[in-house]
């Protein structure tokens, strides 16, 4: 019964670290909602060709920072699909062996 439990334990971390990963992609959808709010006011606070360069690079800078965090996003998602994709060989693999000792 130790193996099963040790299993489950496992199971449930990786449950646990999806919905974390699923709360962090809710909250960067909120970021990019605030970003693009933060560039609206910008706009309408400032007028003239001058402040249309300026509210460029404070966009290209946001933007820029977004794919950054946005890859980081991709292979934490990546990490944890992988687990998954393991732990469910190395439970195929213990059945597997279960299902041999019987034979």
């Amino acid at each position: 019964m130790q193996p099963r439990q040790r299993e489950n334990e496992k199971w449930a971390e990786q449950i646990k670290k999806e919905r974390q990963f699923e709360e962090l992609e809710h909250l960067f959808s909120k970021a990019k909602r605030a970003q693009e709010n933060v560039l609206h006011l910008f706009h309408e606070a400032w007028q003239g060709n001058r402040s249309q360069q300026r509210l460029g690079l404070v966009e290209d800078t946001m933007t820029e920072e977004w794919q950054q965090r946005k890859k980081q996003l991709y292979a934490m998602d990546e990490a944890l699909q992988e687990a998954r994709r393991a732990h469910r060989r190395e439970a195929f693999a213990t059945k597997g062996a279960g299902t041999d000792a019987t034979d």
